[in-house]
């Protein structure tokens, strides 16, 4: 791979392809997203020799080598790796103190209660089966298995015959290499042109906050922390790095993946390093040797991700302090060791962050890519040159260059931090609060309707009733119970509205009836009388169904299946994270519903006193006389999001679920065999599935904006 770089420096395709990528995408929108499958393509292609790399760069690197070689080389590189990620997490936690002021609260998710994540790093680093890990592509194992024999052919006088197989081996991935490399700018088009036209507002709106964090930082660490400190402390200039590293920063920049460019990063190292005149046969081996390393530990472009840790204690109303940074800092640098994706649920399982944060880390991954990603080609190359000079005594301090580059990224940092903080300020506020966003809900399809705040008088005949369906189509009319305040079951929005999940669905139920649909308010304790002297038809309000009722009412199929769980101020949360805990303390804990459930539960733990309530909005005019609440997870999420000061946490121990539905009187069967059969349809409709994405997990609960494009905003006529 000796003429790679060449070959890529004497010609610019890659940054002209991202440039024309870019403009490509924002001049026609969506209508190059037919681009993706394209760039996909030419990512497997750059993927073919990846593997088989690795392999012969580790094994050749350090089989060439001697004994003290190897243990004076390794031992600096670690120095200098520890040194970089000190002043990197440095930089990170600096950054982590630009968030503004925020008003949170989220939609809930399921991740919420999915099994944390449990990191092996036996897996994860000892090679049991090499074959198995490269077929796997578990990289780290794999680069232990080829440190391991790579280190064992140094002694061996039998070696050179192996290590000139493999040498010949290179060479072959060199010549396969260039041939992809050749054609790789129109995957870059391809790639940056279908992301620049999909990318939508929503997407970017969502996170903006998070997106100007990282965009903040990874360009701190990129154009000022990394290069400067290689200007500084070696005989390479800053403007040179920049242009050895610029092919390699353009791929990982368009593709996300470091993976494919580690052979442009070994080779434009080497190449420059002929070009300043400084290189060597030792210093080829270490480059070949450390490269693979670099990737393989923990980046500052990885820890960059951790920022994303601190974003959801700020999103989530669970800032991290001052005095978390140690044991954050260390829980890090242990779990970043493994996949970035165990180790963020490992990170917000232990700083107490609710694990449904992760969706919104999956939700940004392919925008974080594009910085993370580069951040970790500069570190890997400052990492290479400073280890490499570092071995030879070649570093230096004592220069008027050296005082000028350290002087000139520590005045940095504090203006990217203000920059980050302005920004990030604006947008938090114009941006939607998160009560905002579930009081503007609206139901898209619906009936005439009538909401009433009490029961008539002409309802209240006190007679036992007998509704079926025919009673309800004569009268054109379906009565439906609910209950006052039941986020995000039924509730009156900004505009004064009765809306939610089992709002909607009774204006569908009335639609496909024919009917117009009246509202009739209750409390939990009514619902057995009301039903039963005919002042409504059916209930609908996230009722739980429970042994105690089904004698006195009649419940349909199950609609919906809820998580119980306690709602606390945020502050509070810890004290209930286990049954355990919760058992070791003198508890008075508040609910609106689930008698009959903490019945029982009050037998097994007597010091705990349950209080029951008339609604949810009693609690929140008086939460200090309670110690929590119990409620499902899915209502507490949204009830915290117009209470911002209150988390939601489901014990761990003993996880309970209960199934929600319809209630009709106790002879209304005609009614109930309806109601089920209904049921059965909306379900297999995806009904119920859409309902639950909008009203609970909080999908579309944001007008979408269609992507905007240059094409369509200066030249609409052109597309008629």
């Amino acid at each position: 791979m000796n003429t790679l770089l060449e070959f890529l420096k004497n010609r610019n395709w890659m940054l002209w392809a991202l440039i024309l990528g870019v403009a490509t995408g924002l001049i026609f929108g969506e209508r190059v997203a037919f681009l993706q499958p394209l760039g996909a393509g030419f990512v497997k292609l750059m993927q073919i020799t990846i593997f088989p790399y690795i392999v012969v760069s580790l094994i050749v690197g350090l089989g060439k080598f001697n004994p003290e070689q190897v243990r004076s080389i390794l031992l600096k590189a670690a120095t200098v790796m520890i040194c970089l990620w000190g002043v990197g997490l440095f930089a990170i936690w600096c950054f982590t103190f630009t968030l503004p002021q925020h008003d949170a609260g989220t939609f809930f998710s399921p991740a919420l209660i999915a099994p944390t994540n449990n990191i092996d790093f036996a897996q994860q680093y000892i090679p049991a089966n090499p074959f198995a890990s490269l077929a796997e592509g578990n990289v780290p194992a794999i680069v232990i298995f080829c440190i391991a024999l790579g280190m064992a052919l140094i002694a061996n006088k039998r070696k050179n015959t192996v290590l000139e197989f493999l040498d010949v081996i290179g060479q072959g991935l060199t010549v396969i290499s260039k041939k992809v490399i050749s054609i790789f700018p129109i995957g870059i088009f391809a790639m940056t042109a279908s992301t620049a036209g999909t990318l939508s507002v929503e997407e970017l709106n969502n996170l903006q906050v998070y997106w100007v964090l990282v965009l903040c930082l990874g360009l701190y660490l990129m154009l000022v922390l990394l290069p400067m400190l290689v200007a500084a402390l070696t005989p390479i200039k800053y403007r040179a790095l920049i242009l050895v590293m610029r092919n390699a920063w353009i791929t990982a920049f368009s593709t996300g993946n470091v993976f494919i460019v580690l052979p442009v990063i070994t080779e434009g190292i080497k190449e420059h390093l002929r070009t300043i005149k400084k290189a060597d046969e030792q210093a080829d081996h270490i480059a070949e040797v450390l490269v693979p390393i670099a990737y393989t530990f923990p980046s500052l472009g990885k820890l960059t991700t951790l920022i994303f840790v601190m974003f959801a204690g700020w999103l989530t109303g669970n800032p991290i302090s001052l005095t978390d940074i140690p044991n954050v800092t260390l829980s890090a640098m242990l779990s970043y060791f493994a996949n970035v994706h165990l180790a963020i649920p490992f990170m917000l399982d232990s700083l107490k962050i609710p694990a449904d944060s992760y969706q919104l880390y999956l939700s940004m991954s392919v925008l974080t890519a594009k910085v993370v990603s580069p951040t970790t080609v500069v570190y890997i190359f400052a990492f290479v040159f400073l280890s490499i000079f570092y071995c030879r005594k070649q570093l230096h301090l004592k220069r008027l260059r050296s005082v000028y580059y350290l002087t000139l990224f520590s005045a940095l940092l504090p203006a990217f931090m203000l920059a980050s903080f302005t920004l990030n300020s604006y947008l938090a506020k114009n941006s939607q609060a998160a009560d905002e966003v579930i009081a503007n809900m609206v139901i898209a399809d619906k009936v005439p309707a009538h909401v009433l705040g009490y029961v008539p008088k002409a309802y209240q005949s006190g007679e036992l009733s007998l509704t079926n369906i025919d009673v309800i189509k004569k009268r054109n009319l379906l009565r439906v119970g609910y209950l006052i305040d039941n986020v995000p079951f039924s509730y009156f929005n900004q505009k004064n509205e009765l809306v939610g999940f089992d709002i909607s669905l009774a204006h569908r139920l009335a639609s496909d009836l024919n009917v117009n649909v009246e509202f009739i308010p209750f409390k939990k304790h009514q619902l057995n009388e009301y039903l039963n002297k005919g002042f409504f038809d059916v209930a609908m309000s996230g009722l739980e169904i429970n042994v105690a009722d089904l004698t006195k009412v009649r419940f349909s199929d199950q609609v919906l299946q809820l998580q119980l769980a306690l709602l606390a101020r945020d502050h509070q949360l810890d004290r209930f994270s286990t049954i355990k805990d919760i058992a070791q303390q003198t508890l008075t804990i508040a609910h609106v519903e689930y008698a009959p459930l903490l019945h029982q539960v009050a037998k097994n733990y007597p010091s705990i006193e349950f209080k029951q309530l008339p609604n949810l909005k009693a609690y929140f005019a008086d939460p200090d006389r309670y110690d929590a609440l119990v409620i499902s997870a899915e209502a507490g999420f949204a009830w915290s999001m117009f209470y911002p000061e209150f988390g939601v946490v489901v014990p761990q121990g003993e996880i309970s679920k209960y199934p929600t539905g319809f209630a009709v009187a106790k002879r209304n069967y005609d009614l109930l065999n309806y109601l089920n059969a209904w049921l059965d349809i909306q379900h297999a409709n995806g009904q119920v599935d859409a309902n639950y994405r909008y009203w609970i997990l909080g999908q579309g609960s944001q007008k979408t904006v269609k992507r905007w494009s240059l094409l369509d905003e200066y030249a609409p006529e052109l597309l008629d």
